[in-house]
């Protein structure tokens, strides 16, 4: 019981963290509070820094995967901070990574920005 609710997150955390550090990338990891933000990533060369929620990837029984949204303080977050936090998922299985492009980012968004002013 405590791997399938801690311990799968803590290897999707791991993995995430080697994959990036290959890709030569600094990697910077939350301190275990559940923060709306799991790690940062800061490439030195130049000055690229992402934002990552880090996900198991789960699959529904016909073995298509589940695909995650932001949580609302996540969406609040990338519009006052003006940054752009990506869903990460890693499959603990089989190691492998996956950040798909958002579509859309609610980073400086007008529309969405009156919802929390």
């Amino acid at each position: 019981m405590a791997y399938e609710q801690n311990g799968r997150g803590e290897i999707a955390s791991k993995i995430l963290h080697c994959h990036l550090i290959k890709e030569g990338y600094q990697v910077f990891v939350e301190d275990g509070s559940q923060g709306p933000i799991d790690m940062v990533a800061v490439d030195l060369e130049n000055g690229t820094v992402r934002y990552f929620d880090v996900k198991c990837q789960s699959r529904r029984k016909d073995g298509s995967t589940i695909n995650r949204t932001l949580k609302e303080r996540q969406r609040a977050l990338e519009i006052r901070g003006g940054i752009a936090i990506e869903l990460a998922y890693v499959d603990t299985e089989t190691y492998e990574v996956r950040i798909p492009k958002r579509r859309k980012t609610y980073a400086n968004q007008e529309e969405y920005m009156k919802k929390f002013a």
